[in-house]
């Protein structure tokens, strides 16, 4: 048994009166209206009301109440198209102060900036830029933009980074490996 005060409880009906938390005497607070609460719905309904007191308003609602109350709109600024040059490279949208990743001495939307192949989510540690003015993940850079050849991960031929094949290094494997 647990005995708060003026009442005993057992352990398992010992629970918070408004969110039904499991207590213990070392975590439940004691009412005004002889009932048990934890520490946070306590707080909430007997704690000090006004300006600067977390978890109540000056009006006394819940934190609840007032979110649900709150105007909010999800705005896509993509949607919202920025001066020639001076938006996002990817989608053209205005990109604003507090969603930018900066790349290739731009500005990019947090959203827009993602590897162009694999849309995997980049960072400035794993972009790289291509030639082709897009971003790019390491992975996806070095098949579109490394050296091809064996030991390249790519077919197992000569390595090239023009994708042509040397004619003067065929004579030359020729001339090592003759019968």
């Amino acid at each position: 048994m647990v005995q708060p005060i003026l009442k005993g409880y057992h352990r398992r009906c010992f629970k918070c009166l408004n969110c039904n938390r499991t207590l213990d005497s070392t975590t439940h607070c004691d009412g005004p209206d002889k009932e048990i609460y934890c520490r946070g719905c306590y707080a909430q309904k007997f704690g000090a009301r006004g300006y600067g007191h977390i978890g109540v308003s000056s009006l006394g609602l819940m934190e609840e109440e007032l979110a649900n109350s709150r105007p909010f709109a999800n705005l896509d600024t993509t949607s919202i198209k920025a001066p020639e040059g001076e938006g996002c490279p990817r989608c053209g949208g205005m990109v604003f102060a507090a969603e930018q990743q900066l790349a290739r001495g731009t500005m990019w939307h947090k959203r827009c900036y993602n590897c162009n192949e694999c849309h995997r989510p980049l960072d400035s540690m794993l972009s790289c830029d291509g030639p082709d003015k897009e971003i790019h993940c390491r992975a996806c850079y070095g098949k579109l933009f490394g050296p091809k050849g064996f030991g390249y991960g790519h077919t197992p031929t000569l390595v090239s980074t023009t994708g042509e094949a040397p004619v003067i290094a065929y004579l030359f494997l020729f001339e090592l490996f003759k019968p």
